[in-house]
């Protein structure tokens, strides 16, 4: 066996030739944990160790990484209906009215709205910080567009807690999850002047106002900061010419300028592409569906979720994995393919 890419544990981080009836292993160049979750877990992690706290929010969308931190002394708190739908396996409580007075709260990765926060205040709660700042970022870019009277579009998935944060602070905001969502925005006035009527106009500012009909004047855009380059860029070429100023902020984070591609380059030279994270990952999931307009794709949360029908015959596996998936489950699942690599087509070839 061969194993390509990021150098983990004991495996061989370059390429090497490889025997016939050998599967080679190829890791996305950029996998795994993020910055924003690997700072989200280390504070929680800290805080817990000194006292015990209510988590306002999944922590991170990892279901392991998530049990962890409750086996450390952490109460999930989950009030929204989209996050609360996907986490059936963990025990919380419903809204922050249930958490005790004075007590210590964690604020997810994701961020939360402008009104949480003013509650914890008012409960007198200790607030422990874990947004992402690149989160944070976007809160006060959508903000200040508020505040500049821009018509706040948010690119993002509908219902998603960091996207319900965003637009805490910009009350107008229009959440857009696709481009034919955008589209359908503002359609355009119907009505058209002829060259004639055009060069009645008096004043610039008459024949300016008679060649456009946007129905708006200012649109701004950001996005949520998991969302992919090509998506965010359909939905803008969507907007533009609906108003006579479209400002675009991108908002993507780092990681995911890396993530995405790393594995989507992959998946365009493996005839079969694993990607490993939750299944409320926002990331993950774009990650997955991405790499499944290239090459067959299977998206599982753990190795335990593997089956040996989908490597038969297959000399090149890819693996690809969300911002929010620890080492060790990656890990995981390369000693799993090691292991059936070994039972499978070393014994065929003895």
């Amino acid at each position: 066996m061969a194993f390509y890419g990021m150098a983990r544990k004991n495996w061989l981080s370059s390429p090497f030739v490889v025997e016939e009836k050998t599967m080679k292993i190829e890791l996305a160049r950029a996998a795994g944990f993020c910055f924003g979750v690997k700072r989200s877990v280390k504070i929680a992690h800290e805080t817990l160790d000194k006292e015990p706290a209510y988590l306002y929010g999944m922590p991170v969308h990892n279901q392991r990484v998530v049990q962890k931190i409750i086996d450390a002394g952490g109460k999930l708190v989950e009030d929204n209906p989209y996050a609360a739908s996907k986490i059936s396996r963990f025990t919380h409580l419903n809204s922050m009215e249930e958490i005790p007075n004075n007590s210590t709260v964690l604020m997810r990765a994701h961020g939360v709205t402008v009104q949480a926060v003013e509650k914890a205040q008012e409960k007198n709660l200790k607030i422990v910080d874990t947004t992402c700042p690149f989160v944070t970022m976007v809160h006060k870019t959508a903000k200040v567009l508020f505040d500049e009277k821009y018509q706040v579009i948010i690119v993002g998935e509908h219902g998603h807690p960091e996207v319900g944060g965003i637009k805490s602070y910009a009350p107008n905001a229009i959440v857009v999850e696709t481009p034919e969502e955008a589209r359908k925005l503002f359609p355009k006035k119907t009505q058209y002047f002829t060259n004639d009527e055009i060069m009645k106009a008096k004043t610039d500012s008459e024949i300016v106002e008679k060649l456009h009909y946007p129905v708006l004047t200012k649109i701004g855009i950001v996005s949520q900061t998991t969302q992919s380059n090509d998506n965010v860029h359909a939905i803008t070429m969507e907007l533009l010419g609906k108003a006579r100023e479209v400002r675009v902020y991108n908002t993507i984070c780092n990681a995911m300028h890396e993530m995405q591609p790393g594995a989507v380059e992959l998946s365009m030279r493996v005839p079969l592409m694993l990607i490993i994270g939750g299944r409320n990952s926002g990331n993950t999931k774009r990650q997955a569906e991405l790499c499944a307009q290239q090459t067959k794709t299977q998206w599982i949360e753990s190795a335990d979720e593997l089956k040996a029908e989908w490597f038969e015959g297959v000399p090149h596996v890819g693996i690809g994995a969300g911002a929010s998936t620890p080492d060790e489950d990656i890990d995981d699942v390369i000693t799993w393919l090691q292991k059936y690599d070994k039972e499978h087509n070393h014994a065929e070839s003895e």
